[in-house]
């Protein structure tokens, strides 16, 4: 896990471009603490901050070079299976002089080009320089884990691990994106396509590569989540069941390879219980594992009562952090920092708290249970989607059975509403939204609404499947944004076992019927899984995850305070898009609303970046 960015022009490079590059990894320290270095010709320079976790010698020291020095490597992220591309690359003919996977990544790009990236199970950005061709080639992996930004200013391509690093960049513009600014606005979503909030700054799209060298810049997808929807894998369930077991399994002990310590988050729901158990049941987790925990005593959002219950049956350590609003509000401006843009909700700060106390116990691995709710279709509005393929279909009894089974469950209201909000006409949708946002000006509204992605596509999914192919198109990676700066703000690498891509592809092949069943989200997980959590966990209708208490934090003074002063800012900083002040009653909003304030101030001004 590192930081990585470059400065690349096939014209040639000006001369002040290698100094800038090592103040982005100056920038970026705290992704890679470990060691640094730098590589630099006419054409590109190359940056890495390096946070080791494989191979802790200096061999694992980047940019790495081929053996002819020929092409230059700066990566990000791990490759699992590492040693099996090695002992594969080994009987071509390669050999290895570390016990790095950046050894193993050059090896492969070698052997097969672009046509290797499917081969890894990881998590990955990488950026390979070809100094004979002065050709660039970068990539990303399949469901964006990690982050790879860029930026072309006066011909020169730059790019980095995180926005900070590029705003380093003389004359890079500072405008908002104005599409970026109505998704978070409107359906509090970030992170849709290749946008960022700054209009001058993209990335490159989760599951792509990209080609840069004297005829321009190309992007194209190598994966994508929609063509497993036709795979239509007509298995029993009993089989599916079997299946999803061993693939998580065998996910977990890809990800448990690290020559530093390992750590789980825990938050007493399906997801992380789950793992925790499989990691003493099946991979044999050693007395006094730890795991991490956010607790709030009082609130009704504590979850500590399930973590102790699965305490009760596998000895791990139960470490937990404290958060509350007094300090959420003392870390808010370093929260905002690292996370570069706005966030849609202030469950990321007990996130951030559970990184920054797995840091202080001397853990450098945590894996998580992020992407289980895309898979398994954990999310309560899913419900609405099930609903709205059963519509669809004219499944009537299919459609009242699941109706029923959902009022009996009492489950969210959110999954009433998203059904009802799918089988409006495209002009009633409209409407709705607009009513739901009533303190956007009707011009910013009528300009923006029907250019977003989330109106053309993400609501236009047919069924459950169609919808969770979609979430890994454009809902999973404003999480995983979050989860990487969170992580990476304290040195930490986050791993995430239901992202692996096996799994992924997998589940989007099966039916929607073994996801959604009787009313009940994630049927399949809680077959497939059960066995390593407890019956109360296995049974809760409730879903938390790493939340906060935060409508009773804004209901004190300085919140509300700083509420009116940030709304003030982002009047000013955004003319013509706010019509009124939405109301600070309601958590979602007051923490947008601050959000984009704290993004202005330290973002789109022209200030310093700090550090």
């Amino acid at each position: 896990m590192c930081g990585i960015s470059g400065a690349f022009n096939p014209s040639g490079l000006s001369p002040d471009d290698a100094g800038l590059v090592a103040r982005f990894g100056r920038i970026m320290r705290h992704r890679g603490p470990d060691d640094e270095g730098l590589f630099a010709d006419a054409a590109c320079v190359l940056g890495h901050r390096r946070l080791a976790i494989i191979d802790l010698s200096r061999d694992g020291r980047q940019p790495f070079a081929s053996r002819d020095g020929r092409f230059q490597l700066v990566f990000n992220g791990e490759i699992y299976n590492y040693l099996e591309l090695r002992g594969e690359l080994a009987a071509k003919g390669h050999t290895f002089r570390t016990k790095t996977d950046t050894e193993v990544l050059l090896a492969a790009w070698l052997e097969w080009g672009p046509d290797c990236l499917p081969r890894f199970n990881g998590m990955f950005a990488f950026a390979v320089y070809d100094t004979q061709a002065r050709a660039l080639f970068l990539a990303r992996d399949r469901c964006g884990v990690k982050p790879l930004y860029y930026a072309v200013v006066g011909g020169t391509f730059y790019f980095a691990s995180e926005i900070k690093a590029l705003l380093a960049v003389p004359g890079l513009p500072r405008a908002v994106d104005a599409q970026a600014l109505f998704d978070y606005l409107a359906y509090n979503r970030t992170d849709v396509a290749d946008e960022t909030f700054l209009a001058a700054v993209r990335k490159l799209p989760k599951g792509c590569r990209m080609a840069v060298d004297a005829g321009g810049t190309r992007i194209a997808r190598w994966w994508d989540p929609m063509a497993f929807l036709d795979a239509r894998l007509d298995v029993p369930l009993e089989t599916a069941r079997r299946t999803v077991e061993e693939l998580v399994v065998s996910a977990m002990t890809l990800r448990m390879r690290s020559d530093v310590p390992v750590g789980s988050c825990l938050s007493g729901g399906l997801d992380s219980s789950t793992m925790v158990g499989i990691l003493f049941d099946r991979l044999h987790a050693p007395a006094g594992y730890p795991c991490f925990t956010a607790a709030f005593p009082g609130h009704a959002v504590d979850e500590t009562a399930h973590v102790d219950d699965l305490r009760r049956r596998y000895p791990f350590e139960s470490l937990r952090t404290f958060p509350t609003g007094a300090s959420c509000l003392e870390n808010l401006r370093d929260l905002a920092w690292h996370n570069d843009e706005p966030t849609t909700g202030a469950a990321i700060y007990a996130q951030y708290e559970v990184m920054r106390l797995a840091r202080q116990h001397g853990v450098t691995v945590l894996l998580d249970g992020q992407g289980g709710d895309e898979g398994f279709a954990g999310y309560q509005y899913l419900h609405g989607f099930n609903l709205y393929g059963l519509w669809r279909r004219g499944d009537a009894p299919g459609l009242v059975r699941e109706l029923a089974k959902v009022v009996v469950r009492r489950q969210d209201r959110s999954s009433l509403t998203t059904f009802g909000f799918l089988v409006l006409p495209r002009a009633l949708r409209k409407a709705a939204l607009r009513a739901a946002s009533p303190f956007l000006s009707r011009d910013f509204f009528k300009a923006h609404a029907d250019k977003s992605l989330i109106t053309r596509e993400f609501f236009d999914a047919g069924d459950l499947n169609a919808a969770l192919a979609r979430h890994y198109q454009y809902k999973l990676e404003h999480l995983l944004r979050t989860e990487d700066r969170n992580s990476m703000a304290f040195s930490v690498e986050s791993r995430v076992p239901f992202l692996d891509y096996r799994l992924v592809e997998y589940l989007l092949g099966l039916s929607g019927s073994f996801k959604i069943r009787d009313g009940e989200t994630k049927y399949l997980q809680k077959l497939a899984l059960a066995a390593y959590a407890t019956p109360g966990i296995v049974a809760r209708k409730d879903k938390i995850g790493f939340t906060t208490p935060m409508d009773a934090w804004l209901r004190a003074a300085p919140w509300q305070e700083l509420a009116r002063r940030s709304y003030a800012t982002v009047r000013a900083a955004y003319p013509g898009v706010f019509d009124a002040a939405p109301s600070f009653d309601k958590s979602g909003h007051c923490w947008k609303i601050i959000q984009l304030a704290l993004f202005s101030d330290l973002f789109l001004s022209n200030a310093e970046i700090p550090r």
